[in-house]
C-alpha cells in the first residue's frame, strides 16, 4: 500500500484510534476505510497540500498546526490533534461540486460501488448533483408516461445504493427542468436545498412542458445544469469543478494504443482526432456506444467552466479508487507523458478530460512574441533571462517552438552538433497554468515531434525525479553540475555526442 509519506504519523495514530475507540466514532469501520482510500493515493507533498487547501476544514486562525512535532500540513490550521483534524475533514459539507452522470443499469455490486463512491466523495468535500441515465431509455418505445415511471423506478435504485452506503439522497424531477422557448431552464431551489441538507440530489431527466412530463436526454440536462450553475452569482461553490461520468465500459479508447484508454484528453486539440478514430473503427460504436455523445457533452460543458475544471470518465470496476485518486492528486491516474514501452498503461480505463489549450508550432524566431516568451521563462524559472545572449543563440540554432495558448507554456528546441541532434533548451509552464494538465500535454506533443532528443538538468533540481521517469536514459556528467537525459530508443548510441552538447550550451539566465 502506498502511504502518505508526509503524514505517516497521521495514518498510524488515527487508524489506531478509530479501531480501538468505538465511542468516539460510531462509524469507525467507515472512517478507517475512507482514510485508507485517501492514503492509498500516495500523493506528493505538493499534491497533499493542494488537496488540503481545497478540501481541508475551513478554520480561521493565525497559528500553524503541528502534528505532535511532525511536519506541518498546510491547509488545516487551528486543529489541535490528528483526530480533530480528521473529524473536521470528513464533515459532510460540500467544498466543491461535481455534475455526475450515472449510466446504469448495473449489477448489484456495481450499484453498491457507485453509491459508496458518491458518499465517500461527499465526505471528502466533493458533492455531486447526479443525473441518472440508462442508454436503453433512448430506444424505449413505450408512452412518455410509462417511460417516466420506468426512469423514476430505476433512479430510485441509485438513491437506495447511496443510503445503503450511509449517505442521504433525494430524488428530484418535475418542476426542476422546464422548457422556455427553445431552451431548458433550471430551477435550483430543490437542488440547493438538498445540498444544504447534506443530501445528494438525484435529478431524473424529465422535463415539464405544458403541464406534461417529457423525458429528455441526460446530456441535455447536464449541459443545461452547467449553463445555469456557471452563470449564477450566488455561491462560487456551485460552479462545478468536475464533470463525472460513471459507466460500464470506461474511458475513451486510445487509437494510438489499441486495447487501452486515453489517460488525458486535451479536448481542444484531440476532439477531431477521437471522432476520426471512431469513424475508422466502426466496431467502437457498439463497444463504446455513449463515448462520442459524452465527449461532445463534456466539451460543451467545460467550455463554460473555469480552466481549472475537469471531467473524468470511469467504469464502475475502478470505483472508488479512481475517483478518490483523481480528487486528491487532481491528475490522471497514469501520466500520458511517461514512456510507453514496458509499462502497464491505464488498466483502470479511466480518462481525464480538460478543455485544454490550443497548441501552435513555430520554426522562426521572428514569428514568436519575444516579450511574452521572456515573461513566461522568467515566471517559470524565477530567473532573469539574458535576452541578448539567449535570443542571439536561438537565431542560429532554433529548430522549433511549441507554444501553448497565450504563452501559458512553451517548449524551445534547438538543433545541436553534427548529428544534428534535437536539444530541449527550455520547457516552461506559467505558474498560473500549473495543475491543469498542460505539462503532460506539452511533453507528449514534444516527444511526438522529436522522437529522439536530449536535455540537461542541474543535479540538485527538484524536477529530476520527474525527468528520470520520462527519460530513456541519463548520465551524470563528471566535473560538472549537470545530469544529461535523453528520450528515444537510439539515444544510448549517441551518448558521447550528447555529453559534448550538454557541456557546451551556454547559460540562458543572468
Amino acid at each position: 500500500m502506498r502511504l502518505f509519506r508526509h503524514s505517516l504519523y497521521l495514518q498510524t495514530q488515527l487508524c489506531k484510534r478509530y479501531t480501538t475507540d468505538s465511542k468516539s466514532i460510531p462509524e469507525q469501520k467507515e472512517v478507517r476505510e475512507l482514510l485508507k482510500n485517501v492514503m492509498d493515493t500516495g500523493p506528493s507533498k505538493r499534491e497533499l497540500q493542494h488537496f488540503l487547501k481545497r478540501f481541508g476544514p475551513d478554520i480561521k486562525t493565525t497559528k500553524p498546526t503541528l502534528l505532535s512535532g511532525f511536519e506541518e500540513i498546510k491547509g488545516a490550521p487551528g486543529l489541535k490533534s490528528p483526530k480533530e483534524y480528521v473529524n473536521a475533514l470528513l464533515a459532510p459539507s460540500y467544498h466543491q461540486l461535481a455534475l455526475t452522470k450515472v449510466e446504469g443499469p448495473f449489477d448489484k455490486p456495481g450499484w453498491q460501488r457507485v453509491g459508496n463512491t458518491l458518499y465517500k466523495l461527499q465526505k471528502l468535500g466533493l458533492s455531486s448533483i447526479v443525473v441518472s441515465d440508462n442508454p436503453n431509455w433512448k430506444s424505449d418505445s413505450s408512452s412518455p408516461n410509462e417511460l417516466t415511471k420506468r426512469m423514476l423506478r430505476e433512479s430510485m435504485t441509485l438513491v437506495e445504493s447511496i443510503e445503503q452506503a450511509g449517505g442521504r439522497a433525494r430524488l428530484i424531477y418535475g418542476a426542476v427542468l422546464e422548457r422556455s422557448s427553445n431552451a431548458i431552464t433550471i430551477n435550483l431551489d430543490f437542488i440547493q436545498s438538498a445540498l444544504n441538507n447534506n443530501q445528494i440530489p438525484i435529478l431524473v431527466p424529465i422535463l415539464t412542458e405544458n403541464d406534461k412530463q417529457i423525458p429528455i436526454k441526460s446530456n441535455q440536462a447536464l449541459l443545461a445544469l452547467t449553463q445555469r450553475l456557471a452563470s449564477q452569482a450566488v455561491d462560487p461553490k456551485l460552479v462545478p469543478s468536475k464533470i463525472l461520468v460513471i459507466n460500464k465500459e470506461g474511458g475513451i479508447p486510445n487509437h494510438e494504443l489499441p486495447g487501452t484508454a486515453h489517460s488525458l484528453v486535451n479536448v481542444q486539440e484531440e476532439y477531431d482526432d477521437i471522432n476520426k478514430a471512431f469513424t475508422q473503427n466502426p466496431s467502437w460504436n457498439q463497444s463504446y456506444p455513449s463515448t462520442i455523445e459524452n465527449l461532445e457533452m463534456i466539451r460543451d460543458c467545460l467550455s463554460l467552466l473555469p480552466t481549472t475544471s475537469s471531467a473524468i470518465i470511469v467504469p464502475t470496476t475502478s470505483l472508488p479508487n479512481a475517483l478518490i485518486t483523481n480528487l486528491v492528486t487532481d491528475k490522471p491516474l497514469y501520466s500520458s507523458s511517461l514512456p510507453r514501452t514496458g509499462r502497464v498503461i491505464n488498466q483502470a480505463k479511466t480518462t481525464v478530460l480538460r478543455h485544454g489549450i490550443k497548441i501552435n508550432n513555430y520554426t522562426c524566431l521572428q514569428d514568436l512574441d519575444l516579450d511574452r516568451l521572456t515573461s513566461l521563462l522568467e515566471a517559470s524559472f524565477q530567473k532573469k533571462v539574458n535576452k541578448s545572449a539567449f535570443y542571439g543563440r536561438l537565431e542560429k540554432v532554433l529548430d522549433g517552438a511549441i507554444i501553448a495558448g497565450d504563452y501559458e507554456g512553451a517548449v524551445i528546441m534547438t538543433s545541436e552538433g553534427t548529428g544534428p541532434h534535437a536539444y530541449l533548451d527550455k520547457f516552461a509552464i506559467a505558474p498560473s497554468s500549473q495543475g491543469i494538465g498542460l505539462t503532460d500535454i506539452l511533453w507528449k506533443r514534444m516527444c511526438d515531434s522529436y522522437p529522439e532528443l536530449l536535455w540537461r538538468s542541474r543535479m540538485d533540481n527538484g524536477v529530476n525525479k520527474w525527468y528520470f521517469e520520462r527519460s530513456n536514459g541519463y548520465l551524470r556528467l563528471k566535473g560538472t553540475n549537470w545530469v544529461l537525459f535523453w528520450h528515444g530508443t537510439e539515444g544510448y548510441k549517441c551518448v558521447q555526442d550528447y555529453a559534448t552538447i550538454a557541456k557546451s550550451i551556454p547559460a540562458s539566465f543572468e
